[in-house]
């Protein structure tokens, strides 16, 4: 998540610091491709750890989904003439199956704000952009309510983290 470090920079220059709003654009995009292609294999990931069966279906549905909004973002990555970006490797680390759908929850509630401030400020200048980032906000909301309901069930003290 070396791409989220840079998050305020990138913020400081969607909000004007620099010039060229495309490229802007395209510094969100590569970032959110980096970010929902993570998703998806730590969802893969965690969903192969599951001691539940209907817990490991259930993730691999939304790491498709996220899969699925990686290919959304690189349509509108090549739309804009530019090249994807390289996705760099993550490393997993084991942990039990609670652990996992917690890391899983915080991942989307972190996402999910960045999101809202992507869609804000690109909505005027690129609607088209904005609006798919909008479409996976509105999924992201669902995936953390499924993923809540995963945690509630695997532990009944699980209401205190979500």
């Amino acid at each position: 998540m070396a791409h989220r470090k840079n998050w305020r920079e990138k913020l400081r220059g969607i909000v004007g610091l620099f010039s060229d709003r495309r490229q802007n654009v395209h510094e969100i995009l590569a970032a959110r491709y980096i970010d929902e292609t993570h998703h998806a294999q730590r969802l893969k990931f965690h969903a192969e750890r599951m001691q539940y069966p209907q817990f490991r279906e259930k993730l691999n549905a939304i790491a498709a989904v996220e899969s699925e909004h990686a290919r959304w973002i690189a349509e509108k990555i090549r739309a804009l003439g530019d090249t994807l970006p390289d996705v760099p490797e993550i490393s997993f680390k084991e942990k039990n199956s609670w652990e996992y759908l917690l890391a899983d929850l915080e991942e989307h509630r972190e996402c999910a704000a960045e999101l809202l401030t992507e869609i804000n400020m690109l909505w005027a200048e690129f609607p088209g952009v904005a609006d798919t980032l909008q479409r996976i906000y509105d999924d992201s909301v669902k995936h953390r309510q499924e993923i809540r309901e995963m945690l509630m069930r695997s532990d009944p003290q699980a209401h205190l983290a979500a």
